[in-house]
């Protein structure tokens, strides 16, 4: 399945495609994701996702043409 991506600018771009396309395994969930992108366990705790601009947890199944977007916790304003 076929997965559009806004992550952040410290993960790792590896699985992304050049239009900002992740492929994932029928059944995948968010934590899928956070995996891909290696974010490092400590940093989950401050960076939260949304799933087609839905607050999401780490179980939530992911379906083809889903958005997933990343955001801090600690940013400013």
């Amino acid at each position: 399945m076929k997965i559009k991506v806004y992550a952040p600018s410290f993960c790792s771009f590896k699985d992304i495609d050049e239009k900002g396309y992740m492929i994932l395994q029928e059944g995948a969930v968010l934590n899928d994701v956070y995996k891909n992108l290696r974010i490092p366990f400590i940093l989950r705790k401050i960076l939260f996702a949304t799933v087609n601009y839905q607050h999401s947890d780490m179980k939530e199944r992911l379906k083809d043409g889903d958005v997933v977007s990343f955001f801090s916790g600690l940013a400013g304003g």
